[in-house]
């Protein structure tokens, strides 16, 4: 699935987030939008499959991405760079949101796939 790789990428370490996209000129930028669009594919085709804790999390990420977005109230054109990806605070809580969201998914992903012992 697009999305868990994107909430994976999300996660990630700074390191590992940048070296995604080695060639683009707005790899923070490709990490939110690879996002952004995942996110929307899941409510397109999937929003009935998700469980509270799932779409909750996806929401606290996705909020958390617009305030620092350009529509968002604390934007700073600064964050959106290569080192704050690195040292930002906005990034340390996309990255804790992130996994947060991985957890909601594999937390359900385990309960779906445990056979049933009775």
């Amino acid at each position: 699935m697009r999305l868990l790789a994107s909430l994976k990428a999300l996660a990630s370490e700074p390191s590992d987030q940048l070296a995604l996209f080695p060639e683009s000129t707005n790899r923070v930028g490709d990490l939110a939008a690879r996002f952004e669009d995942s996110v929307r594919a899941v409510h397109d085709h999937r929003a009935g499959e998700l469980s509270r804790a799932q779409a909750d999390a996806l929401e606290a990420l996705g909020h958390r991405l617009a305030i620092v977005s350009r529509d968002g109230a604390e934007f700073d054109a600064d964050v959106w760079t290569d080192e704050a990806v690195r040292t930002s605070v906005h990034w340390r809580d996309v990255r804790a949101l992130a996994r947060a969201a991985l957890d909601a998914f594999e937390i359900a992903n385990a309960d779906v796939m445990t056979p049933d012992a009775g």
